[in-house]
Formats: structure tokens, C-alpha cells, sequence
């Protein structure tokens, strides 16, 4: 009777050690404040699922008139983020997926082109996770900010917002 008693009490510490262990191997999320989630790489799937967005949405007319076939790049490197933002739950997307997507439209923009735009003058229109390091991509997602501005560069400026 007493062995069995010892039996079961050993049990029960063996499975409380079991227990603590998994805790110490596997901790539970800290709280505070809640960062961006880090994007995987976006497929080529992906990509031309967002140019084929920008071709076939809605505002696809505005969009070719008043963003591709104007020479700044400003509105061209936003385009992206709007449409992901609009149509795709706003995924992060890198320079290197505005660079491919600006390729499929026909107005390429080089990755350098667009870090160094986004980095003189967008980077108030885009949300990041980290921050910028040399040689690591960043991830984007556009604000609120860059949601009316772009807005503005596809629509005018308040009087036509309002008629969409």
C-alpha cells in the first residue's frame, strides 16, 4: 500500500517536471507593444496577381492615365501598396517586389531607385517592421497618410475624392 502511494507521488512530480520543462522550452509570447509582421518573400504568383489587379480593377483607367503614363515615379512606386493595400489586406511589400511588379506594368523601376525614392521622400507614407539595414529587405506597407496622398495622385485632390 505505501509503495504504491510513493509510486503515485512520484508520478505526479515526474509529470510536473515534464510539465516545466515544456514551459522553459517553449515560453509564452511576451506582451507589449505589437510589431508589423515580417512578410516571407512574396511569390511570382503573388506579384502577378497585383498586376493583374492593377490591370483589370475598377480604377484601372485612372490608374493608367494619371499614375503610368506620367513620368513620376512617385505615384508608380505607391500604385503597389495601394493595391495591396485595398485589395490584398495591405501585405508588406519589399523594393524588390516594386521592382518586379513595375516591370510587368512596362515602367520598370529599379530596386535601387525605389529605396532610394522611398527612402528621400515616400518613407512618411509607409509603415515598416525594422529598419533599414544594408543588404536586408525591408518590408512596406502603406499608412494612412500615403493612403490619401495616393488618393489625391489618382483622383485629384478633394473635389473628385468625394465623386468615387
Amino acid at each position: 500500500m505505501e509503495i504504491e502511494k510513493e509510486i503515485n507521488q512520484i508520478k505526479k512530480e515526474l509529470d510536473n517536471h515534464d510539465k516545466r520543462i515544456s514551459e522553459l522550452e517553449n515560453p509564452p509570447p511576451k506582451k507589449g507593444k505589437e510589431k508589423i509582421p515580417l512578410s516571407e518573400p512574396l511569390s511570382e504568383d503573388f506579384i502577378m496577381d497585383i498586376v493583374n489587379k492593377i490591370k483589370n480593377c475598377k480604377e484601372s483607367d485612372k490608374i493608367e492615365s494619371r499614375v503610368l503614363n506620367k513620368s513620376k515615379e512617385e505615384g508608380r512606386i505607391l500604385l503597389p501598396y495601394y493595391i495591396s493595400y485595398k485589395y490584398f489586406s495591405n501585405r508588406c511589400l519589399t523594393t524588390v517586389d516594386i521592382e518586379k511588379i513595375t516591370g510587368e506594368l512596362g515602367v520598370k523601376i529599379k530596386e535601387s531607385n525605389v529605396a532610394n525614392k522611398i527612402k528621400e521622400s515616400l518613407v512618411k507614407y509607409l509603415d515598416s517592421a525594422s529598419r533599414r539595414k544594408k543588404g536586408k529587405p525591408t518590408f512596406y506597407k502603406l499608412n494612412r497618410k500615403g493612403i490619401k496622398h495616393f488618393e489625391e495622385i489618382l483622383y485629384g485632390k478633394k473635389g473628385e475624392i468625394e465623386k468615387k
